[in-house]
């Protein structure tokens, strides 16, 4: 199959939290969710992609469940989404209660240790991921990555540590070397709150920065990304405020 045009919206770092107001005084997570999801609507992207601690804890109640539901059942795209380090798939996850793909069916939830692969035909890409599983220092998201099998679009996410070069002291280290192997088109990134932008070796990269005004940056922001044949991986940051 060749290559199609596709666009895509990717968010990440949410931290949806326990605290659910009335709707004229909801959380800064609940107004980032509500808005990056108008966004995706609005556009009409082909995709969404949730990059990582969706939820800011593993001790979520109902009510924010309940909100999360609402918000992804306004999606007529499909939804790919990995864990964070907030929300990491330990034995105590959150996600061992809440399944998003039980309540809606265009959800996708890679939650594999080894990664996970989802391929849509109709759109010509196939999505490889790596959530967080726990809090382990040696964590490598972007281990072991399987290289590209056909001339598709390949899209990669991941939840982890950009360091261009050397650093070894954090965890869930995603280096320049380890990007570049990958082959991806472009590879959607999650952990920090403020849009960057990455490139090696033909892989465009890119943090989305959180829709979340609680968490520190300046702008509500979130990534499209514009995948065409003819000019390649085209990304440009949208302000959610």
């Amino acid at each position: 199959m060749s290559r199609e045009k596709v666009r895509l919206l990717h968010t990440s770092d949410v931290h949806l939290d326990n605290r659910i107001n009335g709707r004229d005084d909801e959380s800064a997570a609940q107004v980032g969710l509500r808005r990056v999801v108008d966004e995706a609507v609005n556009r009409g992207v082909d995709l969404l992609m949730i990059a990582g601690d969706l939820f800011d804890h593993n001790r979520v109640k109902q009510p924010t469940l309940d909100f999360t539901n609402e918000q992804l059942a306004r999606l007529d795209c499909p939804v790919v989404m990995i864990t964070g380090n907030h929300d990491c798939f330990a034995s105590y996850s959150i996600y061992h209660k809440y399944d998003p793909t039980a309540y809606e069916a265009n959800v996708h939830f890679m939650r594999d240790d080894a990664g996970d692969a989802v391929k849509f035909d109709d759109l010509g890409l196939t999505i490889w991921g790596r959530g967080i599983i726990d809090h382990d220092p040696d964590n490598r998201p972007l281990f072991d990555v399987p290289g590209r099998s056909d001339d598709e679009w390949y899209l990669g996410m991941a939840h982890g540590y950009y360091v261009p070069r050397g650093a070894k002291a954090y965890s869930s280290l995603i280096t320049a070397e380890e990007i570049a192997a990958a082959e991806f088109d472009y590879l959607a990134l999650g952990h920090v709150h403020v849009y960057t932008e990455i490139e090696h070796e033909g892989t465009r990269a890119a943090y989305p920065g959180s829709p979340n005004k609680d968490q520190g940056a300046k702008d509500m922001t979130a990534a499209l990304v514009e995948l065409n044949p003819s000019t390649g991986v085209q990304l440009s940051s949208i302000k959610l405020d």
